[in-house]
């Protein structure tokens, strides 16, 4: 009967397509009819597989990753096996993969990288809340390089306490490094998006053909 699914992964898609095996035990027992109903049910069970995939997917995004928000949650697309094509696939959207790739595959991020220090403020996501202005949160805000340190600086003064403020009027005053610009970072690899789509398609995709097949061949006519 078919096979365990077959899977490569690429750029953030796991192609997932059946493999033909030994079909006699299914065929000599099936009638013309019955017979025409194993593509559609090889296809279903292929999508189900990939539904089944997405599900885990989705589950495990917030043990790997800090927080992901609602936009990262949707990061995952499927493309739909036919009976006439047996390929179907799961696949991070472009525009998520941008990010998405450093956790999925590891590697150096090049660039003007801005990475939020202890006085940044971040979102209930971990996140630096983007402005029309970009990373600038307020006039006391401002971009430079100041002692060889490049990134957004913010004007302000202690209070009596000893805490950093940007409010109100003071004779001394002070700065802090909120965002520093680095050039490269380096990350490794916390989603096993490839490792949990084939851990799934090896457990579910036989159950799930074993299924369509059965109701494809009580429905055929």
């Amino acid at each position: 009967m078919l096979s365990l699914i077959d899977t490569t992964e690429i750029n953030g898609s796991l192609k997932v397509f059946n493999v033909k095996g030994d079909m006699k035990p299914i065929i000599k027992h099936l009638s013309k009819t019955q017979k025409k109903q194993i593509p559609f049910a090889a296809a279903q069970a292929i999508n189900n597989t990939l539904f089944d995939i997405m599900k885990a997917e989705k589950a495990q995004l917030p043990k790997k990753l800090d927080r992901p928000t609602p936009f990262t949650m949707k990061a995952f697309k499927i493309n739909k096996a036919k009976k006439t094509m047996l390929v179907g696939d799961i696949h991070v959207t472009p525009q998520r993969y941008k990010y998405l790739k450093y956790a999925i595959e590891g590697g150096t991020r090049t660039g003007n990288i801005g990475v939020p220090t202890k006085h940044a403020k971040l979102n209930k996501y971990g996140n630096i809340p983007m402005r029309k202005k970009g990373l600038i949160k307020n006039k006391n805000q401002f971009i430079s390089t100041i002692n060889n340190v490049s990134g957004v600086w913010e004007r302000g003064h202690y209070n009596k306490s000893g805490s950093f403020t940007s409010k109100g009027k003071s004779a001394s005053t002070a700065l802090k490094l909120v965002v520093a610009f680095n050039n490269t970072v380096s990350y490794e690899k916390r989603f096993p998006f490839y490792k949990i789509a084939q851990g799934v398609a090896r457990k579910k995709f036989q159950r799930n053909f074993q299924k369509t097949l059965k109701r494809a061949i009580q429905t055929a006519r």
